[in-house]
């Protein structure tokens, strides 16, 4: 419901702007994560074992004059997860178990409703670079594991996926080239991060087997790289 929300309000603050100074933008590409979430260390709380995955996102800028602008821009991010084997070889050690598997449940992934001012700096007649930074609310979630246990009665204990929503935003530069008068092709490189604090909790944790949080709240990072299609309406 928040994401239809956020879309309907998106699109009625673009159609309540001036059409010949708007610009739509669809944009998709890599999602890269870097620092504490991008860690796959059993032994380090801070770990995210997210690894890279995809991005999208739709957007409209709206030029106060030939170099100052207002872009809205309404993103989803989804991430890889890594470090299974370092999670099932940490369970298996600190439970004293001869064997240990684990499988991820669910997906590492983001939704973004943001804003922010824009600079445009023209390269040469139809090539212009970009610069923006945004602010707004992000909505991410954490996927889950489940662990299974080769000698114990009750071998199976699962982690829960998570959801928490913080204040968020990105910064980065672009490119676009007019291929006519209305659309154009652009590049775009923006870093992101926000700071959720997620509760974590457990299905049939089984006492002393091992690592469990009791919530995660560190610095979500890193870049997210784009090429689209924007629309200049008249």
């Amino acid at each position: 419901m928040k994401k239809i929300i956020a879309f309907v309000l998106f699109v009625a603050a673009a159609n309540s702007m001036n059409a010949q100074k708007m610009t739509v933008a669809l944009n998709g590409g890599i999602a890269g994560p870097m620092g504490a979430f991008s860690r796959s260390d059993y032994y380090n709380e801070k770990s995210g074992f997210a690894k890279a995955g995809y991005h999208f996102n739709l957007s409209a800028t709206y030029k106060l004059n030939k170099s100052l602008g207002i872009n809205m821009l309404l993103g989803y991010s989804q991430f890889g997860h890594k470090g299974l084997r370092s999670l099932a070889e940490g369970y298996k050690e600190d439970s004293g178990t001869d064997s240990t598997t684990v499988y991820s449940r669910g997906t590492n992934h983001s939704f973004s409703v943001l804003i922010g001012p824009a600079y445009f700096l023209p390269v040469s007649k139809k090539l212009t670079l970009s610069a923006r930074v945004l602010g707004g609310y992000v909505r991410t979630s954490l996927s889950g594991f489940q662990v299974f246990y080769e000698d114990y009665t009750d071998n199976a204990m699962t982690q829960k996926k998570a959801s928490a929503g913080a204040f968020g935003g990105q910064a980065g530069l672009g490119l676009a080239y007019q291929l006519s008068n209305r659309v154009s092709i652009r590049a775009n490189a923006d870093q992101f991060l926000s700071s959720p604090a997620f509760k974590i909790s457990y299905e049939h944790y089984i006492v002393n087997s091992g690592r469990r949080l009791s919530d995660y709240h560190q610095t979500l990072s890193g870049i997210n790289a784009t090429v689209g299609v924007g629309i200049t309406l008249f």
